[in-house]
């Protein structure tokens, strides 16, 4: 009887024991009176920054979804090939254009019967002569700052408002202008039969995803180091609370339980204040709007999937942070054995995290960055390491900055102050500096990730002045109306020189292509050949012709060589006039065809100067029937809103003329936009860490308030205390910030390369964010003083 054992009543017993010293943690959290509070409090509030973050971020999934979503219902289903007019048929021709740099997108419709389709966010089409708009771009309108775009639609009213469902963010700028000169389905105008293409979705490319997933992982590491920092607050008090129970009988397991329990209420608190600062701003989130891009309320729902993984894990993190933060204190009765001098930290270990980073990243360096899962996560992986690498080498290094002053034993005493400090609890100031270092190390790597995506100029660009470009593609406009184009273009204010060109298309007469490409057979007819008329200033931009005068024709052999030849005969836009089944003109090129050659550069991006260049005098525009009308503007950079008056003057020549600037200033313009904006949130999540460290040292300084009143007692100097809670916060950033920016280059070269792209440092960006961090420890001392003041009585130092 004696050797039977009872493992049921054992385990239940261990059990209820481990629940009860969890609810007694838990308890210390909520009645520990007023200092209990405050300390539950921060936890709260600095778990709950967290939760927010990972919420919001857990909501970009959904967010996306629904924006796609959206995106793809108002795109557009085109009718059966050859299907003429019908009562649910719609002709439909793009009109986008731009203001102030923000794209605006439309469409032209005319219904062809009562039934036609109507796009998402409306009851109804508008007519000729109406209008209708997204309600940011009718507020546009309505203000002051849109008369110039309001000038873009003389003669149209606006008859409806485009409801949230036809639109992919709130502040998109969109309408549908209702016509009736869309006569027949050409280039440009097409017949659709209904509104939402169920297709393919939307797969973005290598680089697209990478920049994803390493901006996601340079957000989520500083997060995840903030909340490992946050459940630690309060620790001192919580050890020697821990200590009087030692006295009463608790042995150290019970006393780890308790602490366990007690970071587990605050991090129960913490997620309930995380729910609700994410719930909060939910609405304010809407009104944003960054490089045009925005959200709806409704769309900002944490995928459930990701949000059961963010609930336990914030619970381990606060569980294991505190035993963590335990193993090596030891609490006793008589007190708690912390202040002795801790081992030497080793640094071998810590490099471990960082070389496995770049065991992860190198392969992708050198190979490329393949596709798939797994390479997914290995990117994931080894981004994060290297990361979460600057936390762990961060603490030697600040040991090893603080043991040199004071074995030199110079410096003042607020100094030595300061360091005496770091190196009782050098832990504690790694700790709170660790997320700032992180984030600067991130933000460094994904802004080199974005600038050497962004920055390089497109292949044909060069460093020349930019053009603007009016394009009235495939008839849109006459072609004998390039004169009066010309000259409309030329009168608008900002406007220095406007060419003129009508581009098209030429096939040697002897083989034509195939009017069906089904029906060609295998002696197809070669490319056509470019053609481009206008008048001889315009040429010489595009082509060293040398001399030039009315009725030259130019021959320009592109680098197949192909050009045609003095006296060949030509069928003219032999492509363009299929649609509506004319007779393509025929022309024969002049004997008197001079050959030239095609700049080494292209002055103009875009075009090449190769093909028939020839004069209207030599061709008349007119028999290219089917050809692209362009004017090539120079705008005085000193006229504000040039670009605008020029869009201004092309939507009233037609709506479907497209203005757009050519050259390298738009990609570095892009670049410059993307990189501010990863500036700006970068400064955001520093901030955020900024709190975090402003509640650390709020916490360290109630925990010293018998040592603060002890030296006002002796007659220490307030200021002398100040500057040493200044050194205190300065000495770990300062620290941090060399190894961040170093950290961060290494990373964002290696993303480079994986990108395929030469690594391009943004040196005041990076400025621009360890001055933010500076920042940071100014405030974070000029916030503290005030509790420093009232701390430093000598009332402290009673006891009862």
């Amino acid at each position: 009887m004696s050797g039977r054992s009872r493992p049921a009543p054992d385990r239940g017993h261990t059990a209820r024991r481990w629940c009860a010293d969890l609810a007694m943690g838990a308890r210390f959290a909520v009645t520990g009176g007023r200092e209990g509070w405050i300390r539950t409090a921060l936890t709260a509030l600095g778990v709950g920054l967290g939760v927010a973050v990972l919420l919001l971020a857990a909501s970009v999934p959904h967010l996306l979804n629904g924006a796609q979503e959206r995106h793809r219902a108002r795109s557009v289903v085109p009718a059966a090939q050859g299907a003429g007019p019908s009562d649910r048929s719609l002709l439909t021709a793009p009109a986008d254009t731009a203001f102030r740099d923000r794209p605006v997108q439309g469409r032209i419709v005319m219904a062809e019967g009562p039934h036609a389709p109507v796009p998402p966010g409306l009851s109804r089409l508008p007519g000729p002569g109406e209008l209708a708009v997204s309600p940011a771009l009718g507020d546009l309108l309505r203000s002051p700052a849109g008369r110039l775009l309001k000038d873009r639609f003389p003669h149209l009213r606006i008859t409806a408002t485009i409801r949230d469902e036809g639109l992919t963010h709130p502040g998109e700028l969109v309408f549908y202008e209702g016509s009736d000169a869309l006569r027949r389905p050409d280039f440009g105008v097409e017949r659709i039969t209904a509104f939402g293409d169920r297709g393919e979705p939307f797969r973005p490319g290598a680089p697209t995803v990478l920049l994803l997933l390493v901006s996601c992982v340079a957000l989520l590491v500083p997060v995840a180091v903030f909340l490992a920092t946050a459940v630690r607050f309060g620790g001192e008090r919580r050890d020697r609370r821990l200590a009087a129970l030692r006295l009463v009988g608790a042995d150290r397991a019970t006393t780890r339980r308790i602490a366990a329990g007690e970071a587990l209420a605050g991090a129960l608190f913490g997620l309930l204040t995380g729910a609700a600062v994410f719930l909060a701003g939910r609405v304010p989130l809407a009104g944003i709007s960054l490089f045009d891009l925005g959200v709806f309320p409704s769309d900002v729902v944490p995928d459930a999937r990701v949000t059961a993984l963010v609930v336990p894990a914030v619970l381990l993190c606060a569980v294991g942070s505190a035993l963590f933060t335990m193993r090596r204190v030891t609490v006793e009765p008589l007190g708690v054995t912390r202040t002795a001098r801790p081992p030497r930290r080793r640094l071998w270990w810590r490099l471990l995290l960082p070389a496995a980073g770049v065991a992860l990243l190198l392969p992708r360096a050198i190979g490329g960055p393949g596709s798939g899962d797994a390479a997914s996560v290995r990117l994931i992986l080894g981004t994060a390491l290297l990361l979460l690498g600057v936390a762990a080498v961060l603490p030697w290094l600040l040991d090893a900055v603080v043991a040199r002053p004071a074995a030199t034993g110079g410096g003042s005493q607020s100094w030595h102050l300061a360091v005496r400090r770091l190196q009782l609890s050098s832990t504690a100031a790694a700790r709170s500096v660790s997320g700032i270092t992180v984030a600067v190390a991130g933000a460094i790597a994904v802004q080199m990730l974005l600038t050497g995506s962004l920055s390089l100029p497109d292949a044909g660009q060069t460093t020349t002045a930019a053009w603007t470009e009016v394009d009235a593609y495939d008839g849109a406009v006459p072609t004998a109306r390039a004169g009066q184009m010309s000259s409309l273009l030329r009168a608008a204010p900002g406007v220095r020189t406007a060419h003129a060109l009508v581009a098209g298309h030429a096939a040697p007469a002897r083989r034509q292509p195939a009017p069906d490409p089904a029906a060609a057979g295998e002696g197809e007819a070669p490319q056509p050949y470019p053609v481009t008329v206008a008048d001889c200033a315009t040429l010489r931009q595009l082509a060293p012709v040398g001399a030039c005068s009315a009725g030259d024709v130019f021959l320009a052999a592109g680098p197949d060589g192909a050009a045609p030849r003095p006296g060949e005969r030509l069928v003219l836009d032999p492509v363009g006039s299929r649609g509506d089944h004319r007779v393509p003109a025929r022309w024969t090129v002049p004997r008197t065809a001079r050959r030239t050659t095609a700049w080494p550069e292209r002055p103009v991006p875009g075009r090449d100067g190769r093909g028939l260049l020839a004069t209207p005098e030599a061709l008349p525009p007119a028999l290219l029937a089917h050809a692209d009308l362009t004017c090539l503007l120079r705008l005085d950079p000193h006229t504000p809103d040039a670009i605008e008056y020029v869009r201004n003057t092309a939507a009233r020549i037609t709506p479907r003329a497209v203005v757009f600037r050519s050259g390298p200033p738009g990609p570095d313009e892009a670049a410059g936009l993307v990189s501010r904006g990863l500036t700006a949130c970068a400064t955001a999540v520093l901030l955020l860490i900024g709190c975090g460290l402003l509640l650390t040292v709020l916490e360290q300084l109630r925990e010293r308030a018998r040592l603060l009143s002890a030296l006002d007692a002796l007659g220490t100097p307030r200021a002398l205390l100040a500057r040493s809670v200044l050194w205190q916060t300065a000495v770990p950033v300062v620290t941090g910030l060399p190894l961040a920016v170093g950290w961060g280059l290494a990373l964002g070269t290696l993303l480079v390369r994986i990108a395929g792209r030469p690594p391009r440092p943004d040196w005041w960006s990076i400025l621009a964010l360890t001055g933010t961090a500076a920042a940071v420890v100014l405030g974070v001392t000029a916030l503290c003083l005030p509790l420093l003041w009232r701390l430093m009585r000598p009332d402290g130092l009673r006891t009862e």
